[in-house]
């Protein structure tokens, strides 16, 4: 059974017909248990990932195949310390990825709720509760405030039900739902008020309703089936890194068959000769390191996320939030806390500004006039009023309102003018005598209190419905009569604030004098009223966020607003955050409708805010833009959201309100579901890029000098100055240690101001390539140079001194390596750099000085050999720094 069939727009009656089931009564237990079987348990299909898949996938990259057959070929050579080491490095780097993705895992599991919701249902004719698994098509559901609905249903009957839907649809304000209403077939889910959805909840009121979905067949689970079907896509650095990897293997068969033909026809060597001298020039060109050291750099920066409350759930996902240029956003829950606030006030003639953000007690009641005065008379009627039906509680060191979210809202309102003190003597000072409850036709709840031997009425709802039964208005301590001129004006007022994207809601008092409380009917008390405030609510943004959004425009990242809430309400806090959105800028789902692709196509990037949008709306959006060449990042927290969150090229959920259907799509989680994470997580992920390039830049570089070496010495007819188990101690040991710690450099000035990568920039381009041949041959012409003046002496001193020179070199490449293009005194201090050059000096001591020297055929080395080593360096340094104080660029910025 499914919500396939329109329940919506049919009557219960014909409802319960065809579900045969007995709204007095329920189904029979032996009933449930049929149909439990025959549709399956209310759950939502989940993909979980293989820890075998997951492991594999480590390896997938085409340089790490590279290195995978190189170190078949050493095996086969006879080289197995070589292999050895190859096959080591590339273990180590797959655990590395693996470790972070499997923890993170983990972490996301811990944020599941353990507990499986309890639903009350009919069955036999007695109110069961059961595990909400355990519900089936046909059974009888009843509803009560704080309850989440266990799946999609059929009211039959609503008292003063009011429904969250944010999680599915993106609405803020809760659904008022009307059991009698029949809709057309085409309505679309965020106004069914004549049913209620699965993962929903009950904020206020009771309702009984009749299952028509479980599972898959619900809304939310039509909208899990989409993300277990799409496959995850390569994240940027992912493409890139394959990209280089081909590049590299390409350039390296290249030059391993030219060395090896000049061997062959030009020196007449000895096939395996020339084999020999290709392969040391294999192991030359290969980073052997570099897949360990970018998955290092990674997963620093994975952990100093973390540290920042973004969860990062796929290791390359770390950097691919610094090349994003759009944020779509969805607006409740991330833009804004989900929780509703009064911000404007108009109280006995007298206008206020209420600061504050969602239900912590926190915030200014200011008189926009300039005063001092504040509303306490209203602060304490909302007290008295409220209170009985809604209450402000801490839990978990968060504010939660039980109750209505509106009247939770004004209750926020009373605690900023008294405190909590003042708000429980309020409700002492007016103690409530009589309520009449809030209905849908009445659209107001009115309470009557004790107040000094007499009786005050006090109604709160709808303004406009308010003040048709009132008879005047209450200007400071006094009233008015409210003329139908006043009246117009006042409407007005109303009019405008709910143009602005408020919920309006009104207050006015009575004096009750000669009533007889005990059989008045409503319409005896609410008249001749005193009409005495309207209040403007909204779902406010957080704290923060508008600067965040400003940072953004200046890093040039358009943000985009995408939400099921209503296009006023969307572009009034568009304002409040600085996204200020004319007409022309803003689209709403209907009219997304009526567009093509190829119409859309055209305007996608030029709208802010998409409103009244569906989750088949926000997944086209994403596609679409990501059909113009824009790398997207996704926010949102709700099930209507995950389609759109595993689209995008990086899904960040929300993690404590965020679904879990969110959290599954997504790569990045929001511990603190805060959209400024968002911004420090772009700032770290384009550091983490810019190390990238800076660990390419110096590995390259040094690769680049060892062809040099092996590769000039054969044109010089001499022998090869370095041996494969040289250069393999080079590129995957002594290299290692300053390429990380360049990988922890720290931000270069500015990096939030410039504009996002291109698409089409690569970490490898024609410029570094000819600056890595050109450095790369003065290391190689250097140490060259020094083999030539050592080698009379003793050639195995002179290969000991080139194999020094090139390890030693990097103290010169990893201080010019900080930076492409600023020279290191306009650089912050890298704490980890010095610590990992004197590292890769000691390395290179105990192989050169201890007995370990005979593994590599090396001798110690005089201080003579010393001090010409050192001169490389300091050359090489010096070389890089005048290039860049001469301008001339590696990269654009």
């Amino acid at each position: 059974m499914s919500a396939d069939k329109s329940w919506h727009s049919r009557d219960i009656n014909s409802v319960v017909k065809e579900l045969e089931t007995d709204l007095t009564n329920g189904l029979s237990s032996s009933e449930a248990l049929e149909r439990l079987a025959r549709y399956g348990a209310n759950m939502i299909p989940v993909k979980k990932k293989s820890v075998f898949k997951m492991f594999l996938s480590q390896f997938t990259n085409f340089l790490i195949l590279i290195l995978i057959v190189g170190a078949v070929i050493s095996m086969a050579l006879g080289e197995l310390l070589d292999s050895i080491a190859i096959i080591a490095i590339v273990i180590l780097m797959g655990f590395m990825g693996f470790i972070q993705e499997y923890r993170s895992e983990k972490t996301l599991e811990a944020l599941k709720k353990l507990v499986t919701p309890i639903a009350r249902v009919l069955r036999d004719g007695e109110v069961n509760e059961v595990e909400s698994t355990y519900i089936v098509p046909g059974d009888v559901i009843l509803l009560r405030e704080g309850d989440i609905v266990p799946a999609d249903a059929r009211l039959v009957e609503a008292e003063m039900l009011e429904i969250d839907e944010s999680p599915l649809t993106g609405e803020s304000v809760p659904v008022e739902k009307d059991p009698d209403e029949i809709l057309q077939p085409d309505t679309p889910v965020s106004d069914r008020v004549n049913m209620v959805f699965m993962g929903t909840h009950v904020v206020k009121g009771r309702g009984k309703a009749v299952v028509v979905a479980t599972g898959a067949s619900t809304e939310l689970g039509k909208i899990a089936a989409q993300l277990t079907s799409s496959e995850e896509e390569k994240t940027p650095l992912e493409e890139e890194l394959d990209y280089f990897g081909k590049r590299i293997g390409v350039a390296l068969l290249l030059i391993s068959l030219i060395v090896f033909a000049v061997m062959v026809f030009k020196e007449e060597a000895s096939l395996l000769d020339a084999f020999m001298l290709a392969v040391s020039l294999a192991v030359a060109a290969i980073p052997e390191g570099l897949p360990a050291i970018a998955t290092a750099v990674l997963a620093i920066g994975a952990r100093k996320m973390a540290e920042k409350k973004a969860l990062v759930r796929r290791l390359a996902a770390v950097e691919t939030l610094g090349s994003v240029n759009v944020i779509l956003s969805d607006k409740t829950g991330t833009i804004t806390k989900g929780e509703m606030t009064v911000k404007k006030l108009m109280a006995a003639g007298v206008e206020y500004d209420v600061e504050g953000v969602g239900y912590e007690p926190r915030g200014e009641v200011k008189p926009l006039n300039g005063g001092s005065n504040k509303p306490i008379f209203l602060a304490k009627l909302l007290a008295a009023h409220i209170s009985p039906d809604v209450s402000l509680t801490m839990e978990n060191n968060t504010w939660v309102i039980k109750g209505s979210p509106t009247e939770g809202a004004a209750l926020v309102l009373a605690y900023k003018v008294l405190g909590e003190k003042g708000v429980r003597e309020a409700v002492g000072e007016f103690p409530i005598v009589k309520t009449i409850p809030f209905d849908r036709f009445r659209k107001r709840k009115t309470t009557i209190h004790r107040f000094n031997n007499k009786y005050i009425a006090v109604s709160s709802g709808a303004p406009d419905l308010l003040l048709e039964v009132s008879r005047s208005i209450a200007v400071g301590n006094d009233e008015e009569l409210l003329t139908e001129e006043r009246r117009k004006e006042l409407l007005k007022y109303i009019e405008s604030m709910a143009s602005n994207g408020f919920r309006t809601y009104g207050v006015a008092i009575r004096v009750l004098d000669n009533i007889d409380l005990e059989n008045a009917e409503p319409g005896d008390i609410e008249r001749d009223m005193v009409f005495y405030s309207i209040m403007g609510i909204i779902d406010s943004p957080r704290e923060g966020v508008r600067e965040a959004v400003e940072t953004a425009r200046k890093a040039g990242i358009k943000v985009i607003m995408v939400t099921g809430d209503h296009k006023l309400t969307a572009m009034a806090v568009g304002r409040m955050i600085g996204l200020n959105a004319s007409d022309d800028e803003v689209l709403e789902g209907k009219t997304l409708d009526s567009m093509s692709d190829e119409e859309l196509l055209k305007v996608v990037d030029k709208i802010k805010i998409f409103a009244r949008v569906t989750p088949e709306h926000k997944a086209r959006i994403a596609r679409l833009l990501k059909a113009k060449g824009y790398r997207i990042a996704m926010t949102g927290d709700g099930v209507n959201d995950a389609p759109a969150l595993k689209i995008a090229d990086i899904g960040v959920a929300m993690g404590i309100r965020g679904t879990e259907v969110a959290k599954e799509a997504s790569q990045m989680i929001l511990l603190d579901d805060s959209f400024v994470t968002i911004i420090d997580a772009i700032k770290e992920g384009r550091v983490i890029y810019e190390n990238i390039k800076k660990t390419i830049n110096y590995l390259l570089s040094c690769n680049m000098g060892e062809i040099a070496v092996v590769f000039g010495a054969s044109l010089a007819g001499m022998p090869p100055p370095l041996e494969p188990i040289h250069l393999l101690w080079i590129n995957v040991t002594t290299d290692a240690f300053p390429a990380i710690a360049l990988g922890m450099e720290p931000p270069e000035p500015g990096i939030l101001e410039k504009p996002p990568r291109s698409s089409k920039d690569r970490l490898i381009t024609m410029r570094k390539m000819l600056y890595y041949v050109v450095m790369g041959s003065l290391l190689g012409g250097l140490a060259l140079l020094l083999y030539s003046i050592f080698e009379p002496t003793s050639r195995i001193l002179a290969e000991t001194v080139v194999f020094t020179t090139i390890a030693i070199s990097e103290f010169g490449r990893a201080l010019v390596s900080r930076s492409e293009n600023l020279n290191i005194w306009k650089l912050k201090p890298n704490k980890w750099l010095v610590p990992a050059l004197l590292a890769s000096l000691v390395l290179q001591l105990i192989i050169v000085y201890t007995p370990l020297n005979r593994f590599f055929n090396t001798v110690p080395l005089t201080l003579e050999a010393w001090m010409y080593i050192a001169i490389v360096p300091l050359v090489i340094f010096i070389t890089d720094e005048v290039r860049k104080q001469l301008g001339i660029k590696l990269s654009p910025t």
